[in-house]
């Protein structure tokens, strides 16, 4: 009788000692409360000395819980539109709050368990507490937004002042994640819309183009003076269809002027460089400003100034064409100076031999004289005819071939194009 009741006794401390350490439900299904209150979250992590496990379960219990209430949300939304298709709108509006990612408060940890290779955590929420209190801030969220975008239409504030508070209210619609909620997404486009647009008639750019010609190749020829309200706190981007142009001090400095005569310069807001919080907050601005001024410059080829025998003065002019203005007397931007040779012999035989060559240095006229570029070999043409015209004209022509092969490319690159 002893033995049977020592092995009753053993049993039951068994069946207890089982019980104790069996897994909970929920962490294979779900908990799912019939009466609609709460919603749960399941995540796990598995165990680790050497990480934060329990933090990592935490996390993912977390992210499961919102997916939870968002798909609760969206499937509210879906039956409340089978059940009252005549007043869809009002039902959406007072009944909806967000079907994007969503912030959790309030939220509770109900259970935790291991076994040998995972660690679980179960977390709640009170749904139906969470919409209220969440649609109670996201209303009072708005009215704040409200605030911002009439302080944006002041007129009475400087342009800076107004872009700051539209800066803000986007950024607080970010944060409360307003625009992807179906009762706040239109109001806050159409208002902070409105608000742009009152900034960007507010906003005036005066360009003063300088009246002296701009050359090709010579930047430092230009330099125009630029005012707008604000310049000092809403920084401006400057694009250009030829060359690169930069913004400096009061001043637009062309810093190379491509190889296009006409230029279209476009100044517009540089919204990369607006100070807030949210990416999200400059894409809107990039996409929805239509803020911009513009002016065309023309540039004209740099006149250059051409310094060599009579003889070659045609030819020389004509290739130059290409690149330079050129010109005789002063004024010129540019000197090409050339040191040119001509050689000639006549054999015992009669026939012609003829010989040009020589070099050329291209300057900057200034203040000072400026070596830009000079030629290190000698450019030379060679002929032999037993025509002396004849031989004359084909070295002539095989000095320019080589002076548009060699020498006028380089001259081209000498410039700041």
């Amino acid at each position: 009788m002893k033995n049977l009741l020592a092995l009753f006794i053993t049993l039951l401390l068994w069946s207890c000692g089982a019980r104790k350490n069996a897994p909970p439900s929920w962490i294979s299904g779900k908990p799912i409360d019939a009466s609609g209150t709460y919603v749960y979250g399941v995540g796990s992590s598995y165990i680790n000395p050497n990480t934060a496990y329990q933090q990592a379960a935490r996390s993912n219990a977390l992210a499961d819980l919102a997916q939870e209430v968002q798909s609760e949300i969206f499937d509210e939304t879906k039956l409340l539109q089978k059940e009252d298709a005549g007043g869809f709108n009002s039902s959406f509006e007072s009944n909806t709050t967000s079907t994007s990612a969503l912030r959790l408060e309030d939220y509770e940890l109900v259970e935790s368990y291991a076994d040998e290779v995972r660690f679980y955590s179960l977390y709640r929420l009170d749904l139906q507490a969470f919409l209220r209190k969440k649609a109670l801030q996201d209303a009072e969220a708005m009215d704040w937004i409200n605030g911002k975008f009439l302080e944006a239409h002041d007129v009475r504030m400087s342009v800076p002042v107004r872009l700051s508070a539209l800066v803000d209210a986007l950024d607080k619609a970010h944060d409360f994640q307003l625009f992807g909620d179906i009762k706040f997404k239109t109001k806050l486009n159409a208002g902070a819309t409105a608000a742009l647009r009152a900034l960007e008639q507010s906003t005036s750019l005066a360009l003063r183009i300088p009246e002296e010609s701009a050359y090709l190749g010579l930047p430092e020829t230009f330099h125009a003076q630029w005012q707008y309200v604000g310049r000092d706190q809403i920084p401006l981007s400057i694009q250009s269809t030829s060359g690169q142009f930069i913004f400096e001090d009061q001043n637009i400095q062309c810093l190379h002027t491509g190889d296009e005569p006409v230029v279209q310069l476009s100044i517009t807001w540089d919204w990369d460089k607006i100070q807030c919080s949210h990416l999200a907050t400059k894409r809107w601005l990039k996409n929805k400003s239509q803020w911009s001024e513009g002016t065309v410059v023309n540039f004209q080829k740099p006149t250059l100034s051409l310094s060599c025998p009579e003889e070659f003065k045609a030819s020389l002019t004509q290739s130059l064409s290409q690149y330079f203005a050129v010109q005789t007397g002063e004024g010129a931007k540019l000197g090409l100076e050339s040191k040119l040779d001509l050689f000639t012999e006549t054999s015992t035989q009669g026939t012609h031999k003829v010989i040009v060559e020589g070099t050329f240095v291209l300057t900057s006229i200034g203040e000072y004289v400026d070596v830009m570029w000079k030629s290190a070999n000698l450019i030379k043409g060679t002929a032999i005819s037993s025509s002396k015209e004849r031989a004359m004209q084909s070295a002539m022509n095989a000095f320019m071939e080589d002076f548009n092969y060699f020498v006028l490319p380089q001259l081209h690159r000498s410039l700041d194009y």
